[in-house]
């Protein structure tokens, strides 16, 4: 089991690898999900793998922070990480090193700033991303020899090989913090969706032109970058009108195509889906629902909605509140 450590930038996690040798060389696990999740990292779901082949001590890249999380770790060779909090808040600007060899990893959160410099000739440096790499993505840069960053670089800058853009980046005091993911809300023109969005003022609330959750093709087309959670409040709820041939196609087509929908973006996006249900999923035999009743409808709407809770259920990061 790997050892995961606490540092002093909130969610920047160091993992002590377990490092099997022999005669013919090493072998670690570099990212297993569920020895590393059991142990505290997230399960951050990487989907693309990257190698950089450093050839001589003194190659030092960074400061970036990019809109994902990594897992880093050395390969081959050495190198001295340094990591920048770059997100809103009291610890923007915080610095913490350590070196990386083969028996060390390192998780950085979303909004943290990654850089290194190799100790040894050969170096190679192997990370991990949940997302896929794309020029149109914002990055922020910080310049790692800012003297309000302090990192103590053990080969000085003025000595090391460094890109002309790393070199050029902006001093902490010049960079704008990043601004978490946001929340968005789906149904804010509705009763509910208008209390949502008064208790969480910074969220997204569109309207129907923007998301209509009863067109999958909208919900397909609808840019999810920058959210991590969804609240659906957005759904068919005329009771009596759901009897009819046009209402009951109408209220499946958004309680629960729709959630269908909405639940695959969430995992491909992996962002958490807050599905609000209803209590007519039940048959209204007991008088005190409890959360693991079994679902038992007596009309279309009360169908609907049950169907949409499944699909909800789908996706791993989920929560259904039945109202």
């Amino acid at each position: 089991m790997p050892g995961v450590r606490a540092t002093s930038i909130d969610g920047l996690l160091l993992v002590d690898l377990a490092v099997h040798r022999d005669a013919r060389g090493w072998f670690k696990e570099n990212w297993q999900r569920a020895a590393m999740v059991a142990a505290g990292l997230p399960d951050f779901s990487p989907v693309q793998h990257n190698v950089a082949v450093n050839a001589a001590r003194g190659v030092t890249r960074g400061v970036h922070a990019e809109p994902w999380d990594k897992l880093v770790s050395g390969a081959a060779g050495r190198v001295f990480g340094a990591w920048v909090d770059l997100r809103p808040g009291p610890g923007f600007g915080r610095v913490t090193t350590h070196v990386l060899d083969e028996t060390t990893a390192v998780f950085v959160p979303r909004g943290v700033g990654n850089a290194y410099q190799t100790l040894a000739d050969g170096t190679v440096y192997s990370y991990l991303v949940n997302e896929h790499w794309s020029a149109a993505a914002g990055y922020t840069a910080v310049n790692p020899g800012d003297p309000a960053l302090g990192i103590a670089w053990p080969i000085p800058l003025g000595e090391a090989e460094l890109s002309e853009k790393d070199r050029a980046a902006p001093v902490l005091a010049d960079v704008a913090p990043i601004s978490p993911r946001r929340t968005l809300i789906l149904g804010g023109t509705g009763q509910v969706g208008r209390a949502l969005s008064a208790l969480l003022p910074s969220a997204d609330a569109p309207d129907r032109s923007a998301l209509d959750l009863s067109d999958p093709s909208s919900v397909a087309a609808f840019d999810f970058s920058g959210y991590d959670t969804v609240i659906n409040a957005a759904a068919y709820t005329d009771v009596d009108g759901a009897e009819s041939p046009s209402g009951r196609r109408a209220a499946w087509a958004v309680n629960a195509t729709g959630v269908t929908a909405l639940a695959a973006a969430c995992t491909r996006h992996r962002m958490t889906l807050v599905h609000l249900s209803t209590d007519y999923v039940f048959d209204g035999a007991a008088s005190v629902h409890a959360e693991d009743e079994l679902v038992a409808p007596l009309g279309v709407y009360g169908e609907s909605k049950a169907a949409g809770e499944l699909a909800a259920a789908a996706t791993d990061r989920h929560y259904v509140v039945r109202t």
